[in-house]
């Protein structure tokens, strides 16, 4: 079998990463004034507090990248550099906390109802479920070598060296669980009582274990491992550990007002 190389693949003329991230960001943000329409919640703001917040969510993505160079340097030990640090890409984990944030951030201060957070959750695995895709084209993102019945031979650049080896798709097999994601948010999203099922919520807690499960099979190490685990196993941990103290103090404040009310 002729091995795939993702050296320097174009469609149209357009660096295939770029081409894809370009398309999952037409397909997404239709799709998100497609149910912000649908629920009658006012476009105009909603579409100005999305470009902001896309905006944040490169910085985030790209600081996060930094972060991710500093850690990759201390689990090989070596020391931590400017150049290190900034010879990164970007980190999906940063942008997704970068949109969010800003986000519930621009609604809080217009008065926009919180259950737009819930539609952008919807959107969200769409787009990094066809930027994944891209990474196949790019040569990102890819899977430890093996010769399963899943691994094609894939060509790409690893460490500033033209490496070609069987691996399995890492990068298919998360734009895959993200695409099947994004159908079960939009199937709560069409549901009456829609705003009762904590999309969002669902969303970080479904994907940060996804997320947890398919890092084991990436084999781009340039990242960085600490002791077997990679930085976005290590903010899969911390999103988990947000969730339950949010959950413990949601549940609590229910139980203390359920006992004045007694």
């Amino acid at each position: 079998m002729e091995p795939f190389e993702a050296i320097n693949v174009s469609i149209f003329d357009i660096p295939g990463y770029i081409f894809f991230t370009i398309l999952g960001l037409i397909i997404t943000v239709g799709l998100f004034v497609i149910l912000i329409s649908c629920k009658k919640y006012p476009l105009t703001e909603n579409l100005i507090i999305l470009f902001i917040s896309l905006v944040v969510m490169i910085v985030f993505a790209r600081l996060f990248g930094c972060l991710s160079g500093i850690y990759r340097d201390i689990g090989l030990g070596e020391k931590i550099t400017w150049d290190g640090v900034l010879n990164t890409g970007i980190v999906f984990y940063g942008g997704l906390i970068g949109i969010i944030v800003s986000y519930t951030i621009c609604a809080k201060k217009t008065h926009q109802d919180k259950h737009i957070l819930d539609i952008v959750a919807v959107c969200i695995p769409l787009f990094h479920s066809i930027t994944r895709i891209g990474c196949f084209f790019g040569g990102c993102c890819f899977g430890i070598e093996s010769h399963s019945f899943l691994s094609i031979n894939y060509k790409t650049i690893v460490f500033n060296e033209v490496i070609t080896a069987y691996r399995i798709p890492t990068q298919f097999i998360e734009a895959t669980f993200n695409f099947f994601l994004f159908l079960y948010l939009l199937f709560l999203f069409s549901r009456d009582d829609w705003q009762q099922k904590k999309l969002l919520r669902k969303y970080l807690l479904i994907y940060s274990i996804g997320r947890f499960i398919i890092e084991f099979w990436r084999g781009d190490l340039v990242r960085g491992v600490i002791f077997g685990i990679s930085f976005s196993q290590v903010i899969s941990v911390l999103i988990w550990i947000y969730l339950l103290s949010t959950y413990i103090k949601s549940k609590t404040e229910t139980t203390i007002k359920e006992e004045l009310t007694v």
